[in-house]
């Protein structure tokens, strides 16, 4: 059996992430002796606590409804207060943005431009949709963001941030290593905010953090794109927008003057901004840890913890991890090791196509053909795995048709009681398994359009290679002009020349042509939530060349983690799109906002 830490309800396993504020633990949480599920927690230092921590987080509880349970922020987020305050929320396999940052230094690894922008736009979508409910961050930097191995961000500090803030004269250490971030007007919440977001981007394009107290107009003169290995100065339209959120040039009044200036960058110039590129970064900086975390979950999910339980307190034998791995608990399966190793492999081959424009390479050299080898392996065991998801599915459905038989014939009130709690939960289990079959469905035919694009420009690479040149076209001889006096013309007046310029290229963006209709959510059946009223969901899909779904971004959400995000989300990538054009010809780009209904139900 492993070794843990109880804190609270909650079991520490392992530290993934060290700052300012504390360390960020990957914990459990169990249900009797057995394991129930992975989170992660953040416990705060003694300078935190002493700073009034302590006595203050249970405040953080007024903030948590604002967040509207947006994925952004965490799910399910909880907080305990006493001796050793700490918050939770669920487990998210991934890494901090600080510690990316500071193993990209240490590879030499480039981080790209599109892969800094997929970044910003996660985080920048949390400060929007903090600010539209009345809510500041005021503490934004790399050790705030929390970035998953599948390329998505969250922003996993934002209900104690504030509190936090008004704390750092008594935290002075904590104060000098955020001062890069926090450099904005202290009168103006949204400049603030969005100056640590700047200050972010700096960093991520440069490597370097923004200098306290500089001639900051200067130092973003001189930047230039070391984190991508390039001398080469910031792209104009970066620098333009770094400008405004460092330097006060026309500061940006609202959050939707942000987002839209925000989706003109990243959309309008020759970026590609997706999680798809950012997974396989994460893949490959953090190849090991995700490794590491994988075989430790898979030991924890196994493990018995009746030595952690009221009863066991006493019982403990301090057994080793190396010991629990010999014993028989190796040999059980994991639900969520199971979710983590396929959204893993599918991820990594998803992008196998994209590795090349992540390299920019022309030819694959040896360390990529042995990723590509290792790609291979992965998929192998992907399938494997999905066949286990299968047979799980089918397990847990022949379990619930059990519980409701037994609720059926049970006549003590007792047993019918404890048998619908099994029950729930068992249904709850069942639309968890069926969500990660709909993923993995989804991302293996996001793979297949990648491989089949790369096929294409392989197949056209080709074609191009083997067609000879064609042959120089002979001289014909120029007519010799006639002697008589030249006629006078007509001269061209301003209005003639100007009626034959270049054709203005025509851009269009992309279209919904088949809307799938969404589920409603089972979830939100089960509990009972609001199934009286009507729900919106809004959201934006970005399309690729061939008309698939790459990302959805929901615009408004619906509060609570009841799944209709989910199945508006599940219902967009069913949906069918034509891609966005420039010149007539077709590229990546978002869809204009689109509307999925929940009626109520009565």
């Amino acid at each position: 059996m492993g070794t843990y830490t109880r804190l609270g309800t909650y079991l520490l396993a392992s530290e993934l992430a060290s700052d300012p504020f504390g360390a960020v633990h990957r914990a459990v949480v169990i249900v009797g002796s057995t394991f129930d599920r992975h989170v992660l927690v953040r416990t705060f230092s003694e300078e935190m606590a002493q700073a009034g921590m302590i006595a203050r987080l249970a405040e953080a509880g007024r903030v948590v409804p604002l967040l509207g349970g947006a994925r952004v922020f965490g799910l399910g987020y909880r907080i305990e207060s006493g001796k050793a305050p700490h918050v939770a929320w669920d487990y998210v396999p991934g890494r901090s943005l600080a510690q990316l940052i500071d193993k990209a230094k240490q590879e030499q690894i480039p981080f790209g431009v599109d892969h800094a922008l997929t970044v910003i736009q996660g985080v920048a979508q949390g400060i929007v949709q903090m600010h539209a409910k009345g809510v500041s961050h005021g503490l934004l930097s790399p050790h705030s963001v929390w970035v998953s191995f599948e390329g998505a961000t969250q922003i996993v500090d934002a209900p104690y941030a504030s509190l936090a803030k008004n704390m750092l004269v008594k935290a002075p250490s904590v104060k000098h290593r955020l001062a890069s971030y926090l450099q904005g007007p202290e009168n103006d919440a949204l400049q603030l905010d969005l100056f640590s977001l700047g200050a972010m981007l700096y960093e991520l394009l440069t490597f370097e953090r923004l200098p306290v107290g500089g001639d900051l107009q200067s130092v973003l003169g001189q930047a230039t794109l070391k984190a991508a290995q390039e001398e080469a100065p910031l792209p104009a339209e970066i620098r333009a927008f770094l400008g405004r959120l460092l330097l006060g040039r026309q500061p940006f009044a609202t959050v939707e003057a942000f987002s839209a200036e925000l989706e003109r960058v990243l959309y309008d110039g020759e970026y590609s901004p997706t999680t798809f590129n950012m997974a396989f970064f994460m893949h490959t900086l953090f190849r090991e840890e995700n490794d590491r975390d994988a075989a430790a979950m898979k030991a924890e999910q196994g493990d018995n913890y009746l030595a952690y339980t009221a009863a066991g307190e006493t019982m403990r034998s301090g057994a080793t991890r190396i010991e629990h791995f010999d014993g028989i608990a190796e040999t059980q399966t994991s639900q969520k090791n199971t979710t983590l190793l396929i959204g893993g492999g599918l991820a990594a081959v998803v992008i196998l196509g994209l590795g090349y424009i992540f390299f920019g390479r022309t030819k694959v050299d040896p360390a990529v053909q042995a990723q590509l080898l290792e790609f291979k392996q992965i998929k192998a065991d992907m399938e494997k795995q999905k066949a286990d998801l299968d047979a799980k599915a089918k397990a847990e459905t022949e379990k619930t048709a059990q519980l409701q038989k037994q609720l059926s014939e049970s006549k003590s009130v007792e047993d019918k009681a404890r048998i619908q709690k099994q029950l729930e939960e068992a249904q709850l289990r069942k639309l968890d398994l069926e969500r990660q079959q709909k993923a993995a469905e989804q991302r293996m035919a996001e793979q297949q359009a990648a491989e089949q694009k790369l096929a294409e420009q392989k197949k056209a690479a080709e074609a191009k290679a083997a067609t000879p040149p064609p042959p120089p076209a002979p001289e014909v001889p120029k007519p010799q002009p006639m002697q008589d006096a030249p006629k006078p013309g007509p001269v061209p007046t301003p209005l003639q020349q100007a009626d034959a310029p270049a054709s203005i290229p025509v851009n269009e963006p992309a279209r919904l042509l088949n809307q799938s209709a969404p589920v409603f959510p089972l979830r939100a059946v089960q509990m009972r939530w609001e199934t009286n009223l009507d729900h919106v969901v809004r959201l934006k899909v970005f399309v690729g060349e061939q008309g698939q779904a790459l990302k959805v971004s929901v615009i408004e959400s619906v509060s609570g983690s009841f799944g209709f995000d989910e199945a508006a989300i599940e219902a967009a990538n069913k949906s069918t799109y034509s891609p966005a054009t420039r010149d007539g010809k077709p590229v990546r780009g978002w869809t204009p906002e689109i509307v999925y209904k929940f009626p109520k139900r009565r």
